[in-house]
């Protein structure tokens, strides 16, 4: 498992940069030259690249819609946690919450169909299916969210530096207004 945060560590150690998690460990202390405190989410996968480790330096993964924590997968399962709505216009309305987290297993159901009805076993449910997990694999619940809160913990010591984009339009034109009256006043303060 690779996410695109995982570039940048492992570019940097392959041009000869800090290794393992020696960026991650600079950055946060504020010494890596060109970047402000921060965190780096990002693992350095350098030894899965180059054949020196079999496996990935990453077995978890997050998913946001928006600045909304959506669902965390562990390995091959994935706890979700809010939703879209059904069908092709789910994706414009809000998140949907779940009473109860949403478990799959994604090598069982690697593209997640059971919970939209779309298989057979979503009709009424099978031992050991994606569908009915939930009643046998609930003892894995803790371990999302104690990945989910761990990560978001670590927005206490290093807020997010901006807000994630918006497509919304009422807040595209509070930012346009907001342009605005940042001009405006700057040209007042000119004329003075």
């Amino acid at each position: 498992m690779m996410a695109a945060l995982d570039w940048l560590p492992t570019l940097t150690e392959l041009a000869g940069g800090p290794t393992g998690d020696g960026l991650k460990k600079q950055i946060e202390a504020g010494t890596y030259p060109g970047f402000v405190k921060t965190t780096l989410d990002g693992f350095n996968q350098a030894a899965f690249l180059t054949g020196k480790s079999a496996t990935s330096a990453r077995d978890f993964f997050f998913y946001y819609s928006g600045a909304q924590l959506s669902a965390v997968r562990w390995k091959n399962w994935k706890f979700v946690y809010y939703g879209s709505a059904p069908g092709a216009e789910g994706w414009m309305l809000p998140l949907i919450p779940y009473h109860f987290t949403q478990m799959t297993n994604l090598k069982r159901d690697p593209f997640e169909q059971t919970f939209n009805g779309k298989t057979f076993n979503a009709f009424g449910g099978q031992l050991n299916s994606t569908l009915t997990a939930y009643v046998y694999d609930w003892n894995l619940l803790p371990i999302g969210q104690k990945l989910a809160l761990d990560h978001l913990e670590t927005y206490v010591t290093y807020p997010p530096m901006q807000a994630p984009a918006s497509y919304n339009l009422s807040q595209v034109m509070d930012e346009i207004k907001k342009q605005q009256q940042m001009h405006s006043t700057k040209a007042a303060g000119q004329s003075d």
